[in-house]
């Protein structure tokens, strides 16, 4: 047969466009289409082929079929559990930043030596203690360095150790200042010994992490610190 002229096959699929019929160009693409993979079904195909094609003399051994049906099991396995592990964390991204959101604003327990004021002017935090002591004094002073006010402790365990001050100097009188510097010492052998600080102070801002980014918060007076730091919440 002679090839149909253009014109003629324009006519034609004009004709079938009407009529809701598809092209036949687009029914020979839509067969000739190649797959990219393999899917159980194939599998399956392909396996009963070679079951009906094997040689009657030599017939294809148990043990192999039973491992090429579970190597196709396993990749299979493999590809779902990928397609969940994928769902499982766009979910915790999505949890993350919950997490991050509900945080800000809160007030919390962090390593520092340098305290905000609260509403009433005073600081809170805690004395970090690596051993027991008889003799644990907390200074507190002004940003300047000048001390306003010196707290005794006294006996207490190894651990955190709160701490509190009402913004209040020896005689009663409000010291007013924003911000505050925190030092503790104690008694170690006879001998004084520094110890680590924690101050109280409001979370500002909240980081937005990928999957592999640890969550950064800002912390009022003392910057960026790591949700793993934080020892404390105060609602």
């Amino acid at each position: 047969m002679s090839e149909v002229s253009a014109s003629a096959q324009q006519s034609l699929d004009a004709l079938l466009s009407k009529l809701g019929a598809k092209k036949l160009s687009d029914v020979q693409a839509a067969t000739n289409k190649s797959k990219d993979s393999l899917g159980q079904e194939d599998f399956l195909k392909l396996m009963t082929t070679q079951l009906a094609n094997q040689d009657p003399f030599a017939p294809q051994d148990n043990t192999q079929m039973i491992a090429q049906m579970a190597q196709f099991s396993t990749v299979t396995g493999i590809q779902q559990m990928n397609q969940t592990m994928t769902g499982v964390a766009s979910e915790i991204s999505q949890n993350r930043i919950a997490t991050a959101a509900s945080f800000v604003g809160k007030t919390v327990l962090v390593p520092g030596n340098m305290a905000l004021a609260d509403s009433a002017g005073g600081i809170s935090g805690a004395v970090d203690l690596p051993v027991s002591t008889g003799n644990l004094t907390l200074q507190i002073s002004t940003e300047q360095g000048q001390l306003v006010k010196t707290i005794d402790l006294g006996s207490n365990p190894a651990g955190l150790v709160g701490f509190s001050w009402d913004g209040k100097d020896d005689s009663g009188t409000a010291v007013g200042n924003s911000r505050y510097t925190v030092k503790a010492t104690m008694m170690n052998a006879g001998k004084s010994q520094a110890v680590g600080t924690d101050v109280y102070g409001p979370i500002t801002e909240a980081s937005i992490p990928t999957a592999t980014e640890d969550m950064l918060f800002t912390v009022a007076g003392i910057g960026k610190v790591n949700m793993a730091t934080i020892k404390s919440i105060k609602y």
